[in-house]
């Protein structure tokens, strides 16, 4: 733990360590875990511990820049979606999806959802290819692991036929188009027979 010693000039901002979790709207563990790892010096206090809470500013995140007025909280963007919380979070982590820290969890534009809900990943109507196989099966064909189907298809990279009991269903040589060059550009989506 860095404890000064007094012939090192003492911050003039010194604070508990609470009392600088409540400054910057951060955990009191984060802190206690910045300490431990000698990130943020300490000094002995009457009450406890004192740490600068400048010190503590410069590591903390920088704040979320402010969301935009059309921006809701996931709950109400899987209402007027109809998208699945699962496919939004994974959208949100991989990057696709733009959020924002709200005060009761992520905020997400609703125009950005439905933009990645359109993509091409479930071809429904749309015949069945005849070398479609099912998402474990292509899998062993190309000798990837299934989750990285699943990966592609969540990405909008994999368009998949909904299955009829036995699971849902892709183009093989999709997957083997995908497999040789996984930086691919979203597949042609089939078209529909008139």
């Amino acid at each position: 733990m860095p404890v000064n010693d007094s012939s090192q000039v003492t911050p003039a901002d010194l604070v508990t360590v609470r009392e600088a979790a409540q400054a910057l709207a951060i955990s009191v563990a984060t802190i206690y875990s910045w300490i431990r790892q000698e990130r943020v010096a300490v000094y002995p206090g009457p009450r406890g511990w004192l740490i600068s809470v400048a010190a503590a500013q410069a590591l903390a995140a920088p704040p979320d820049p402010a969301a935009p007025a059309d921006a809701v909280a996931l709950y109400e963007a899987i209402r007027i979606t109809g998208a699945s919380r699962h496919r939004i979070v994974v959208w949100v982590k991989q990057g696709l999806l733009l959020s924002w820290r709200g005060p009761h969890g992520r905020l997400v534009r609703v125009a950005d959802v439905r933009a990645l809900a359109q993509r091409p990943a479930v071809a429904d109507g749309l015949p069945m290819p005849p070398d479609a196989r099912l998402i474990r099966e292509a899998a062993r064909h190309a000798g990837v692991d299934t989750s990285r189907l699943y990966s592609w298809i969540t990405r909008g990279l994999l368009p998949v036929w909904p299955g009829t009991g036995t699971g849902q269903r892709v183009r093989l040589a999709d997957v083997l188009a995908l497999v040789e060059r996984p930086d691919r550009a979203l597949p042609p989506r089939p078209e529909r027979e008139s």
